[in-house]
Parts: C-alpha cells; sequence; structure tokens
C-alpha cells in the first residue's frame, strides 16, 4: 500500500521509512508518511524510535547512530 520495499535487514531500513511503516500499519494516526519521505535518515530513525517506545511501549533496542 505504501510502496515501501524491505529486500534485506540492513540497508532497506536504514532510512528509517520502513520502520515508520511498520507503525502506520499498526496505528496510521501516528505517521504521516509524506513528511517522512522528506526528513534526513536520521530524523526518521530517531522520530520512529521514540513513536515506538512512548506510543506502542516497544522498547528502544537501536540507535540511529
Amino acid at each position: 500500500r505504501l510502496g515501501i520495499e524491505v529486500k534485506d535487514f540492513g540497508p532497506s531500513w536504514r532510512s528509517g521509512v520502513a520502520f515508520h511503516s511498520v507503525i502506520h500499519a499498526i496505528r496510521p494516526e501516528l505517521v504521516d508518511m509524506d513528511i517522512v519521505r522528506k526528513r534526513s535518515n536520521r530524523e526518521n530513525l530517531e522520530e520512529a524510535f521514540s513513536v515506538a517506545e512512548n506510543e506502542l511501549g516497544i522498547p528502544r533496542l537501536l540507535d540511529p547512530e
């Protein structure tokens, strides 16, 4: 639906878009994919991990670095 292809466990996740897509699939109101596509990789990863932790109760196990 969102046109996001995940082909591996590395580069496909680097931009943060795939993480946001997973969140969007669960709770679409938490993610504006138009904004996600315009932000930097680091901003996307930080936001996705923060939303996952604060809104979905998923502990942060990764760091955007």
